[in-house]
């Protein structure tokens, strides 16, 4: 169970139960029950308390890896853990589903490479895991692209891996406010999408307050194309 490698993470963190709460965006008393074994945390959170407790990923999820530590004792995340683990994880299942990840195609800030022309890998992960940390049930046409710049940050920082769901699959339907790849005359941009439908306009939107936003109408609105929505994101690895 996770209970005791979750609050031996926050512990060797120096954090309190309240602060790795309010980090977690979660109630004390969930934490309470993670640590207790009483409910068990998805594993997109279990991946946010490696981040914020600077452990290695892959021990927190399975147990199998050991924490490392550098010169001065500060906890460390091999980079790799998380693929590690998921590999781990994928041996004892049968219950699994191929990703393809084009490593380099990118979405931007400013100006991206739309690249799908090149051959992808193929990643595997559990059903259940993207069940859980997409809550998504269907997965057709699924696919795991790149970010680049900061356009996005914090919610999506460069280098991280994003799970596009393209956009014919959710019938052209944009969801306002939602994260989105757009290709147009900019680039490839990772946005978020706002509708203004009375102007004939939309806006792209950025969680960077630094990013001005990006409005597109006439003719220029209709050179762009929607490739996906951004159902979910991990870290680099």
């Amino acid at each position: 169970m996770f209970g005791e490698r979750i609050k031996k993470a926050r512990k060797n963190a120096g954090l309190s139960q309240e602060e790795l709460a309010k980090k977690l965006k979660i109630g004390k008393r969930t934490l309470i029950d993670y640590e207790k074994d009483e409910t068990e945390p998805k594993p997109s959170t279990l991946i946010k308390i490696a981040e914020i407790c600077n452990t290695d990923a892959g021990w927190l999820l399975t147990g199998n890896k050991k924490i490392e530590k550098d010169e001065n004792g500060n906890v460390m995340i091999s980079g790799s853990a998380l693929k590690e683990t998921l590999k781990s994880v994928i041996k004892n299942t049968e219950n699994k589903i191929d990703i393809p990840y084009y490593p380099e195609t990118y979405a931007a800030a400013g100006a991206g490479a739309y690249n799908y022309e090149e051959a992808p890998k193929i990643i595997s992960f559990t059903k259940k895991f993207l069940e859980e940390l997409l809550e998504l049930t269907n997965f057709t046409g699924l696919h795991i692209i790149s970010a680049i710049g900061d356009s996005m940050s914090p919610t999506i920082e460069s280098g991280d891996k994003l799970f596009i769901l393209p956009f014919e699959i959710e019938n052209h339907q944009i969801r306002e406010g939602g994260i989105y790849i757009i290709s147009c005359s900019n680039g490839v941009l990772v946005k978020r999408i706002y509708l203004n439908p009375f102007e004939g306009k939309i806006s792209l939107k950025s969680d960077n307050p630094e990013i001005p936003d990006i409005v597109i109408s006439g003719d220029e609105l209709d050179g762009c194309k929607i490739i996906g929505r951004v159902v979910g994101s991990i870290k680099k690895f």
